[in-house]
């Protein structure tokens, strides 16, 4: 490129431009995880490592050009690089090493599924050692991403563990990936209970009552929702 001073204000101002993707994707990727407790695919992830590895190169090659009279800043730099890479990527790092390491060690059948095992959770939580019976649903919901049973137990232990706030996000997430009318419901009433009594949101109640009838109007229970969606809209006004 004519003009582009690799050594100079160009090069400070590509390596500083190239780290925004960097920053911003990273945060991206946490917010998916533990904000919306969303399973980020496998190949996604493994083009987001590779992408970091070049980004790594490059800003590497940068970094040197335009401070080889600088070694100690020079040193400082990597070594920032490095701890933020570790705490924007490290967990997905994690993340994909355990999935490759699932599927080497429990290969998919033949039918091309695998099941998760609960009874490790259920007996923890039939003890009344939900703490450790949520950490044995986390474990299978990151293994199973897809899994709604899951995901739907480990809104129920928050809930009993006094964090409604938790609850509610788990319950949020699998909310749209239940096709059971019936099933939804629980889930539903569970969480619209959430927003009434403990969070005292009577609008968000509201909203996942209106979500519910969207995608099964003609429900059996139905309108027992649409009843109460009014009753909450009255007592509103």
């Amino acid at each position: 490129m004519a003009g582009f001073d690799l050594f100079g204000v160009g090069g400070r101002l590509l390596s500083g431009i190239i780290l925004i993707p960097y920053f911003a994707w990273g945060i991206h990727t946490l917010r998916i995880r533990y904000v919306y407790h969303h399973e980020i695919p496998a190949p996604v992830q493994a083009m987001t490592l590779a992408a970091v590895a070049v980004f790594y190169a490059v800003e590497s090659f940068l970094l040197r050009a335009f401070m080889a009279h600088m070694p100690v800043l020079f040193m400082f730099s990597i070594l920032g690089l490095v701890v933020s890479g570790a705490a924007l990527y490290g967990q997905m790092v994690i993340s994909l090493c355990s999935q490759v390491l699932v599927d080497f060690v429990m290969p998919k059948a033949r039918s091309g599924t695998r099941e998760p095992r609960y009874a490790p959770a259920e007996a923890l939580e039939r003890e009344g050692d939900y703490e450790g019976a949520l950490q044995e649903y986390l474990v299978i919901a990151r293994i199973f991403p897809k899994e709604s049973t899951a995901q739907v137990r480990i809104g129920g232990l928050y809930a009993r563990l006094g964090q409604p706030e938790e609850a509610a996000r788990w319950f949020e997430c699998v909310l749209d990936r239940i096709d059971s009318a019936e099933k939804c419901l629980q889930v539903v009433n569970r969480l619209s209970r959430l927003y009434l009594r403990d969070l005292e949101r009577r609008g968000d109640a509201a909203r996942v009552l209106e979500r519910y009838l969207e995608r099964f109007p003609d429900a059996e229970y139905a309108q027992s929702v649409r009843e109460r969606l009014q009753r909450l809209e009255d007592t509103a006004d």
